[in-house]
């Protein structure tokens, strides 16, 4: 909560991207976000550990090696454990300016995961562009004793970085930007990467 005004990372309203199961949509903030495509900056993408914690919020460790995993760090919280988590900037369809979709929820990292297998073994092959994705929907599960979500997305192409898609200044200040690389993955999504060629044209793709 920023009662003060103008707290948040960059000075700015929040960047961060994240999808709540209990009404089976994404939001910004407090405000819900309604996107077709995603365009994604395989340079900022982070693998690593996440945790929340009631008084201190959330709290990440990031991999030297992308998708290398390092230790399990220690939780301060007996009740809950640090788990996997993911950091990548994106540019939703029609958002003004690219948002940070960070987490650690189940829901979330496993949809990321199967993203990167659409295109991971074509990314070198395009390294001048970036690669976009059709969110095709979503729906409840169980996991466990509790709910989470399946998040399905479908590869539409690779495409020139939009103009929107600025990364803001504050996030290469930050600590996060300094765990660099995407080597050490590629063994992990292999079995993932998505072989179909039913692809939309591009005139249906906005980026």
């Amino acid at each position: 909560m920023d009662i003060l005004g103008g707290m948040n990372s960059g000075g700015g309203e929040s960047p961060f991207l994240k999808f709540k199961t209990g009404d089976q949509q994404f939001y910004v903030a407090d405000d819900p976000i309604q996107f077709q495509y995603l365009q994604l900056d395989p340079a900022t993408f982070l693998s690593g550990w996440g945790i929340y914690y009631v008084a201190t919020g959330f709290d990440f460790v990031w991999d030297k090696k992308f998708g290398v995993p390092e230790d399990r760090p220690v939780s301060t919280d007996p009740k809950k454990d640090y788990k996997r988590a993911f950091s990548a900037w994106v540019l939703p369809q029609g958002s003004s300016k690219p948002l940070l979709w960070q987490n650690m929820s189940y829901a979330e990292t496993q949809a990321f995961n199967k993203i990167l297998g659409l295109f991971w073994n074509e990314k070198d092959a395009n390294a001048d562009l970036l690669p976009v994705v059709k969110f095709v929907g979503s729906k409840k599960i169980q996991v466990g004793m509790g709910q989470s979500s399946e998040l399905s997305f479908e590869f539409a192409k690779f495409a020139p970085r939009a103009n929107e898609f600025v990364i803001p200044s504050w996030y290469f200040d930050d600590d996060i930007s300094d765990v660099k690389g995407n080597d050490g993955l590629a063994d992990l999504v292999d079995k993932q990467v998505n072989d179909s060629n039913d692809l939309l044209t591009d005139d249906d793709i906005p980026f």
